[in-house]
Formats: C-alpha cells, structure tokens, sequence
C-alpha cells in the first residue's frame, strides 16, 4: 500500500513537471502569437500584401487634333508594349509536370519573331542574357499584333510575358495636313508642327496605379486594390483648317507635281479678313503614321519654311507704295520701251518688247518691267525697303507654327541703284510664302496686315476654352482706296492681262503672276531654274478667299501663267462650288436666281431630278446629271460622299464617269457645264 501511494506520487510529480515544461514552452510561442496578431499583424499583412503587389503606369491617349467642323486629324488609341523578363520565362515545377520538359524561350522566340518581324535567333539569345530582367520587345503594338501575341502566350503557355498600356497615334487622313500636325515619337512627345508647338496640351498623362500578382506574376482579379483607374481625358485642338478644302488643296498639289515634275510645290488658302488658315499643302509630303519611312525634306513645311525670290507677285505691293505716296495714281503715264538702263545693269520685260507709253494700270496688268523700275527708283531705297518690313517682310509673321523663316531684306545703306530696281520687280529679297499671301490680303481686306493663325481654339474635356485663335490687325499699310485701286488693277490682270489662265468664267477673280529666276548655290542666277507662283482673291469685290500657289523648278512651262495660276484656278473654281458661292452675273452669264428659277407657263414641264443610288455593295450608281446647275450637281454628289470637279459655268451638258457608272464613295466625279 505504501509502495502504491509513493508511485501515485511520482506520477503526479512527473506530471507537474511535465506540465511547466509545456507551459514555459508554450509561453513564449503563445507571446509570439500574440505580438504577431495582435500587435505586428497589420505591419506584417502590409508587408506580405507588398509582396504580392505591383506598382504600374496609366498612360491616358493623346488629345485630339481636329478641323474647323469637328472632323478628328490626329487621334490616339491604348494600345501596350510588349515586356518580357527573361528569368521568368522559365516552366514552374508545376509547368514541367503538365507540358513536361522543354525550353520556354525557345518556343516564345519561335512564336513571337514572325508577329514582331524580329529574327527569332537574336530573340532567344536575348531571353538567355544572364541578369536581364526588363525586355521591351515592341511599343506601341496594332491591336492584331497583339491580340496575337496573347493568343500565343496562352496556347503555348508562355511565362515572363506582359503588356504595359502606351498610347498610339494615328493621322486620320494619312499624309493631308501632314506638315502641319507634324508627328509623335515613341515617348508621346510632339516632335514637329502642332504636335510640337502644343505638345504641353496634348501629351498624355501619366497615373500610377498598383495591382496583385500572384507567385507567377499574373494579376490576381477580384481583390482590392487592383482596379485599373479611368484614362484622364485631354484637350481637343481645334484648327482653322478646312478638311474638304484641305482635301482639294491636296489633290491639286498631288496633280500639280505630276504635270510640271516639279522639285517642290506649296499652297496657301486664307480668309483675308480674319487671318485664319483655311488650307496649307506641302510637296514633298508624307505620311505620320509612318514617319521613320520618309526623307527629312519631306517634313518641311514650305508654306512658312522656305525662302525665295518673290518675282513679279511682290509688284502690287510696290504699286501700293508708289499710291500710298502720291507718286503715281492709275492713271500715270510710263515710257516703256522693252528694257531700262540702270547704272552698271539692263533689266528687260519677259518679252523684250516695248508697249509705248501706258499708264500704271497697264504695267501691272501686263507686268512690265521697265514701268515697275521706273516706280522703283522714285520711291528710293529708303521707302521701299521701309515699306516692306511694314508689309511684314524680314520678320516672322509669327503663324503659330514651327520653322518659321524670317526672310531677307536689303540693308538700304548697302543698297546701289541696280539694288533698288531689281527689288522693285521682286528680285535681290527672300520672302517666304506665307509673308507674301498675308500682304496680298491686306489688298483684298481694305488695307489690315493681319497675323495668320492655324489654330482656332483648345478645349478642354469638360468644354472649358483654355485659347481661342482671334483676329489681330498688326498694322494698318494702306488706306481702303489705295486698297481698292489695286484690287482693280489686279482684277484686270485676270481678265484681260497676263493672269488670263486664273479666270473662273462667272467669277470676278483678282491677282498677279510671278516668275523668278532660283538663286544657284554658289551665287547667282541658276540657269533655266525658277520659281512660278500666283496670288490672288476671290470675289474680287469682297473677298472670300485668298490663296497663293508656288511651284520650285517646274519642267518645260515654268511661267506662272502656265503652271501656278491653272492650279489657283482650278482649286478655287472646286471649292467656289461646293461652298455655294454663286457666280455673278458678269461676262453674260445668267445669274444664279436666274439659273434656278422656276420655269414660265410655256415652259414644258421639267423631269424629275436625278437621284444617287447607292447599291447593296456600298457603291454609288451615278445618275445622268445633264441639265442641272453646277450648285444642285454638288449637293447632290455631296449626299454620296462624292467631290465635284467641274468645268465651265452653266447647265451640265457632259459628266465622267458616265451615266449608271458605279463608283465607291470619296471617288471624284467630272462634270462639264456650259
């Protein structure tokens, strides 16, 4: 019994100590627990949440460039990058169990080099390059391309592969307006033209934003702090651009360079009133979507970039010079007799032949040489080269584009006489032709030199104007009837003088040629090298729009007679017609009422109007337009998304493409009036 008792108490000895060890064991675990629950807990989930969180970029899409109505030019989409880390793109052990032994890189290098258009060896040897952990392998990807990447990636479940969101750019009509919305490079950053000069108003922006990724890397969906934000929405810039008078403009440019096979081409169209840029053309273009593809040539922007000899186009504004100071008045008599002796140097009509004597007006209208010189060295070289800077020659005219050139003006100290005389006649000063065509409007808007504007206005999302293009007189360079006396000269220049291939029958067109020889490289005249231009206006009377053709070393015909002023022409007489600015009612034409009158009660009764049909296929079938006037045959080829170009004034007697011709829609439509 008492051999029992001792061994009952040893047990519960044993058990007691057995006991205290469990709790000076369990204690400091239970401690543990309690510090990492109750007093670390939120530090450590913050950390281990760390670890499965990745910090990434939001790029919001580019702001919008559109024209005048609206019409989108330049727009951006999110697309990605394609990111690879090679240490990575190894099969988890899991991976290895279900596809079994292979080499990841190679199958990824093999799949994705024909998508990227990348030589599948250098590929895989980059996925090999001990230590690299960031791979950009292609930005800024066409939605195909990388919906067939991701279709690879899980076909052949390929590791190490993500996309980051980039924005892309994309020009809407290809190489139009090229120059002046400019382009983008792969860092969203405007590197020429509007993209340039408003890239602060345009570029994207940047929003971090943060997701989970389990141990693979793959974002974990359903979690918090893994939605993606909202893309900020930016600034629209609106431009005075006319998208389908730039499209005209365009075509004639395309034409023009055809024909002539001339070495470069620019075209302006202004409202001469405003200042406003309505349409501006370039040759050589190209096209921004594809920047990288095309000569350094091909980006300038002419219009404002380029200097030359002005020629016979820069002799309205010295005839102003010579009635703002009562030198001369239309009327004025001048002795020509075929060339002029100055000093050292004789000057000659393009002709060599002599008239007589004429008055003013007829030096201009003809263009004489002898006359203009004459005018010249009365004004001195003090007035005329004061005049000039005041016309806005010599200095920017500060259009907010870039590459503006400032032109050159002679030093009227360092001036001899033949200076003075060739200057009179456009000849010993660079001019660039956005200087000339604002000078020629201050003719047709009453005497206002004008600063010429591109855009029109920047808006915000949220419909905020943030700037607002507004006319700006910078000066006043002549006074409303110096103005209206050479509007009338010039009108005459059209239709009786030297300008004859500009007239628009119907329309009263107001302008001047220009001839000038090209400077050669090491001074001097180049021979058989020009420039060919027109400038003019229309209405005559009250101007609508104004516009300057310039062609550099034309082939064959290299007088503006003969290559310019059939382009102002021919654009001008497209776009007269389709904004719907009647004819008048000069040269015997019936007037525009007149034309669409109702017809009188002996009249027989007049046929249904013709109607554009548009096919199952999404062509358009033409109807025969004979009969109808030019206005009604644009607004009807309007309705199909057709342009007009037409011919002649009147009733349409002839079109091209025929009659039940069908014909995809933007096509051209040739219709003859008469």
């Amino acid at each position: 019994m008492k051999k029992l008792l001792k061994m009952s108490t040893l047990k519960q000895r044993f058990l007691w100590v057995m006991g205290l060890m469990v709790v000076f064991i369990a204690l400091p675990i239970l401690i543990r627990l309690v510090y990492v629950q109750l007093i670390r807990g939120t530090a450590y989930e913050q950390e281990a949440y760390g670890q499965m969180q990745r910090d990434r970029i939001l790029h919001s899409p580019r702001g919008r460039i559109v024209d005048r109505n609206g019409e989108e030019l330049a727009v951006s989409i999110m697309t990605g990058a394609l990111i690879a880390d090679p240490e990575k793109m190894e099969d988890s052990e899991a991976m290895k169990k279900k596809l079994g032994q292979r080499d990841a890189r190679r199958i990824a290098a093999d799949q994705l080099a024909p998508i990227l258009k990348q030589n599948a060896d250098e590929l895989y040897k980059d996925f090999c390059e001990p230590g690299r952990r960031y791979l950009r392998l292609q930005r800024t990807m066409e939605p195909h391309d990388m919906e067939l990447v991701k279709k690879a990636i899980k076909e052949y479940n390929l590791p190490g592969l993500s996309f980051e969101d980039e924005s892309k750019r994309y020009y809407t009509k290809k190489r139009a307006a090229a120059q002046i919305l400019g382009y983008v490079g792969d860092d969203d950053t405007g590197l020429s033209g509007i993209e340039y000069m408003y890239d602060k108003e345009l570029k994207s922006k940047q929003t971090p934003y943060s997701v989970l990724v389990d141990v693979a890397g793959k974002q974990i969906l359903g979690k918090d702090k893994q939605e993606k934000p909202d893309t900020e929405k930016l600034s629209t810039v609106y431009l005075t651009l006319d998208s389908k008078m730039q499209y005209v403009l365009e075509d004639a440019m395309d034409d023009a360079m055809a024909r002539t096979k001339a070495k470069a081409a620019t075209a302006i169209i202004m409202d001469p009133y405003t200042g406003e840029i309505l349409g501006m053309a370039s040759r050589p273009t190209f096209d921004p979507n594809a920047y990288y593809k095309y000569s350094y040539d091909s980006f300038n922007n002419r219009a404002v970039g380029f200097t030359y000899e002005p020629g016979s186009v820069f002799k309205p504004l010295v005839g102003c010079m010579g009635l703002t100071e009562g030198i001369i008045t239309p009327n004025t008599p001048f002795q020509d007799s075929g060339s002029i002796r100055i000093a050292d140097r004789v000057i000659h009509n393009w002709d060599s032949e002599g008239m007589g004597v004429v008055p003013f007006s007829t030096v201009i209208k003809f263009s004489i040489n002898t006359g203009m010189v004459q005018l010249g060295m009365q004004l001195g070289a003090e007035r005329m080269t004061s005049y000039a800077k005041k016309f806005g020659f010599g200095e920017p005219t500060g259009i907010d584009l870039p590459g503006e050139e400032s032109g050159i003006l002679y030093d009227p100290k360092n001036m001899y006489e033949p200076d003075i005389a060739t200057m009179a006649i456009g000849q010993g000063i660079s001019v660039t032709p956005i200087q000339v065509l604002r000078a020629i409007c201050a003719i047709a808007n009453g005497g206002e030199l004008l600063q010429p504007y591109i855009v029109k206005k920047i808006v915000s999302a949220d419909g905020k104007v943030l700037k607002e293009g507004k006319k700006h007189v910078v000066r006043n360079v002549m006074t409303p009837e110096v103005a209206r006396q050479m509007r009338e000269m010039m009108e005459k220049v059209v239709s009786e003088g030297g300008g004859k291939t500009a007239a628009i029958k119907g329309y009263r067109i107001a302008g001047k040629t220009g001839t000038a020889e090209k400077i050669a490289e090491g001074g001097g005249y180049a021979v058989g090298q020009y420039i060919a231009s027109f400038v003019g206006f229309v209405p005559a009377d009250k101007p609508r729009y104004a516009m300057l053709v310039m062609l550099d070393k034309p082939r064959g015909a290299f007088y503006g007679s003969q290559v310019s002023a059939p382009i102002f022409r021919d654009t001008l007489q497209q776009i007269l017609v389709a904004k719907g600015i009647q004819p008048s009612s000069r040269e015997g034409l019936p007037s525009f009422e007149e034309m669409n009158a109702v017809g009188s009660k002996d009249k027989q009764p007049q046929a249904a109007p013709p109607v554009l049909q548009v096919l199952p296929n999404g062509k358009i079938k033409l109807p025969d337009f004979k009969g109808i006037d030019m206005r009604a045959t644009a607004e009807l080829l309007q309705k199909g998304n057709l342009r007009l170009k037409p011919y002649g004034s009147g009733k349409a007697f002839q079109q091209r493409p025929a009659k039940d011709s069908e014909v995809e829609t933007g096509s051209t439509v040739e219709v003859w009036f008469q």
